[in-house]
């Protein structure tokens, strides 16, 4: 008999719920045991913190979510540097705000921008009246009178005590992913924008990420399978209307241009059996992948993981032989010498391949492996990518 786990007190509403049925009744399908909680980088390796990361599916739904979460002050106490470096995102922040600037006038509201904001790309404010940046890291040195920067999450509170915001539009970029109740925060956002306003996000292509196995999908950051599906629902039954829908790449985002238009019509989300058969086989894949791994590296001295994110902690947490592991490869300044956070292993810059002779390099980035492939390949032409 299967075992279903059905929340029984109302504190776990707002962490253990489905988002388009409602329905408590859940099921466990994969576990990896103590888990890092962060998915960036420590000066110090100690003082980790560590939670199970629990996938269960909602029998009713079919609906994947991560379970149980992690308080949003411990999840962002700091950035992790994300969506910040290669040629990827670049072209993906660059389509974004070629989407977006059409529509860049009146009123704005940005949700979780940080290093990426449309701000840093936004060089003529003439149209624009005011610009309202909402991120709890935010690093922003415009010294602008139409901008205002709110360091806290986005909230229903702050528009309570500013009653009279309108906004023209309203954008994020892979904000939506990171949603502990999507419900409201689209509530909120149908409070807030004007009549004719624009809502213009983007986010990752989850069900065809969880398809090609990237480990980047689904985490404590990512705590529900928001597929296209599923987030379409979302818009229509909160009085959204699509009006355009971009993708980049086949395994990265897809970008949605909404506004609100009461639709008289609701949309269900019934996907258990084709979920549960999607996820099942990626664990497969996990697991099978993790040995192939284990015995490509078995007489390797040099080893290293491309990655001091998501990517090499769900390898060094799910299996993977540590042994011969020398430490993380990222192209990111900022976090080189520190440790990958809830492990000893330091990172490097992928410059340190041109000093070994036959180095082996550990590369599970989902859409980002061509373009580490070749520039570890130019470093280092005898390095062996696993």
């Amino acid at each position: 008999m299967e075992k279903i786990f059905i929340p029984q007190k109302d504190r776990y509403m707002s962490k253990f719920f489905c988002p388009i049925s409602k329905s408590y009744k859940y099921k466990k399908i994969f576990t990896i045991k103590k888990f890092p909680i962060f998915m960036g980088v420590s000066k110090k390796a100690k003082n980790y913190k560590f939670k199970n990361l629990n996938w269960w599916i909602n029998l009713q739904s079919g609906n994947v979510q991560i379970n149980p979460k992690v308080s949003l002050d411990e999840l962002y106490a700091k950035s992790h540097g994300s969506g910040t470096t290669g040629k990827v995102w670049r072209d993906h922040h660059n389509l974004f705000y070629k989407l977006v600037k059409p529509h860049i006038k009146g009123n704005i509201c940005e949700i979780g921008g940080g290093n990426n904001s449309v701000l840093s790309k936004i060089k003529d404010f003439s149209e624009v009246k005011s610009f309202y940046s909402f991120d709890k890291n935010l690093k922003l040195k415009k010294n602008n009178k139409k901008i205002t920067k709110i360091k806290s999450f986005f909230n229903k509170n702050y528009f309570v005590k500013n009653k009279n915001l309108q906004f023209d539009l309203i954008l994020h970029s892979h904000t939506f992913e990171h949603l502990y109740k999507p419900e409201d925060f689209l509530k909120i956002i149908k409070l807030i924008i004007s009549k004719n306003g624009k809502h213009i996000f983007t986010m990752p292509n989850m069900r065809v990420m969880i398809k090609k196995a990237y480990a980047n999908a689904m985490n404590f950051e990512h705590p529900y399978f928001f597929d296209e599906d599923l987030v379409d629902a979302l818009l229509i039954n909160n009085d959204f209307k699509i009006i355009k829908k971009i993708f980049y790449k086949e395994d990265h985002s897809i970008m949605y241009v909404t506004k609100v238009l009461k639709q008289n019509k609701k949309i269900d989300y019934l996907n258990y059996s084709r979920n549960l058969k999607l996820f099942k086989k990626m664990f497969k894949f996990w697991k099978n992948d993790i040995l192939k791994i284990n015995k490509n590296i078995n007489n390797s001295n040099s080893v290293f993981i491309f990655g001091a994110h998501i990517f090499s902690q769900m390898m060094i947490f799910n299996g993977l032989n540590k042994n011969n592991l020398i430490g993380i490869l990222d192209n990111d300044k900022n976090k080189i010498n520190n440790y990958l956070y809830g492990t000893k292993f330091k990172i490097y810059s992928p410059d340190i391949l041109q000093k070994l002779k036959s180095p082996c390099v550990i590369l599970r980035a989902g859409s980002y492996n061509d373009e580490i492939k070749k520039q570890l390949l130019k470093i280092n032409p005898k390095t062996r990518i696993i």
